[in-house]
């Protein structure tokens, strides 16, 4: 699948409406021509919906290419023109006409151009075709370590990898935060792996979108759909208490480590990464545990004989272990709006969060600079 089939999908997801605001009340025309000509080929304008796609006017090239396609436009949308159900460019139509050159044959949209989001979006396009490379290049390297059994240089790359990621994260906050008065930011943030990391950067750029395009639609969706990704817990937050039942049945609270560094880990004997961690956890509760550090475990699994062996199998000594058996429907789970494990805070001995999904050498630096 090529990058711009990949970019249309994600505006597919974006969710994004229709209806009218910042009112342009105009005609847009869309117009080129397409080098090498199919004879009767069709090229057609569509627009994204609410989670579709939808065809909003075909046309035919003329005998030399040629075409042209006008619309009315009430608001900034994004579009795609579609060459022969073959090639695809992604538009955003506002009030500027936009000129199309494509190949036919080639297999490959060359051009389109005519206004400024159209930059705005060839900007995205092009950082994610060279950040595709880069990830491609890695993904090689932590399978040759993984093939070689080489769990050092695997361990190396995961910390690369995290660092590739924030990199991309950074560099398509700031792409989104300088392109003034345009909805592409509305795309360029479903490039973010985890929306909820960073909430109060989209709340921020929600109201300034808002700010820009006063009564878009289509902002107003993304700022509507925004609670779904504030998370329960933020940086500086103190954590809300959990009481849950151990092993025994004894009910146990999160607030009874107050005083503690407590590493707040949910965790399943089903999921694979959390055992693949939980080396890693208990070298750090023998290490500090006399210090102040302690682990509260809380499992999302759905049988006590399943969680039981997990905890055994691997080790996990501290006291601290609690589940209602009652997967991610657990009502700690839930409280905390987790939807993936491993999840884990570090909180300090208020209870406030201090560090977010800290693992491996992450977890080892951050834990050595408070007891070391």
């Amino acid at each position: 699948m090529t990058l711009k089939k990949n970019i249309a999908i994600v505006l597919v997801l974006l969710i994004i409406s229709a209806c009218s605001a910042s009112k342009n009340d105009g005609t847009v025309k869309v117009s080129g021509v397409i080098k090498n000509p199919i004879p009767q080929g069709e090229i057609i304008l569509e627009k994204f919906e609410v989670g579709q796609v939808v065809p909003v006017k075909t046309v035919n090239a003329d005998t030399d290419g040629n075409f042209e396609i006008e619309t009315e436009v009430t608001e900034p949308g994004f579009y795609r023109i579609n060459v022969y159900g073959q090639q695809f460019e992604i538009l955003v139509l506002d009030k500027e006409d936009i000129t199309i050159t494509a190949d036919g044959q080639g297999g490959q949209m060359i051009e389109a151009k005519g206004s400024e989001d159209l930059k705005h979006l060839a900007q995205v396009q092009d950082y994610m075709e060279q950040y595709s490379y880069v990830v491609r290049d890695f993904n090689e390297r932590y399978s040759k370590a993984q093939q070689s059994g080489d769990n050092l240089k695997m361990e190396e790359l995961v910390e690369e990898g995290t660092a590739l990621e924030a990199g991309k994260v950074k560099k398509l906050k700031a792409m989104a935060w300088e392109m003034d008065g345009s909805i592409v930011p509305l795309m360029v943030t479903d490039y973010f792996p985890d929306k909820s990391e960073e909430y109060k950067f989209l709340d921020s750029l929600g109201q300034k979108l808002q700010k820009e395009l006063p009564g878009s639609s289509q902002v107003e969706m993304f700022v509507n759909n925004l609670a779904y990704f504030k998370p329960a817990v933020q940086m500086g937050d103190v954590a809300p208490d959990i009481s849950l039942p151990n092993p025994d049945g004894t009910i146990m609270s999160l607030s009874d480590l107050r005083g503690k560094y407590v590493l707040l880990d949910f965790w399943a004997g089903w999921c694979g990464p959390c055992r693949k961690e939980n080396p890693n956890v208990v070298a750090m509760y023998n290490k500090y545990n006399k210090d102040g550090f302690e682990v509260f475990s809380v499992s999302l699994d759905r049988t006590r004989d399943k969680w039981l062996s997990a905890i055994a199998e691997d080790g996990l000594v501290w006291p601290t272990h609690v589940s209602d058996l009652k997967y991610f429907q657990s009502e700690a789970a839930m409280t905390y709006k987790v939807n993936a494990i491993p999840f884990a805070l570090l909180l300090d001995p208020e209870g406030r969060v201090i560090g977010k999904n800290l693992r491996g050498r992450a977890l080892q630096n951050k834990l050595a600079s408070i007891f070391e």
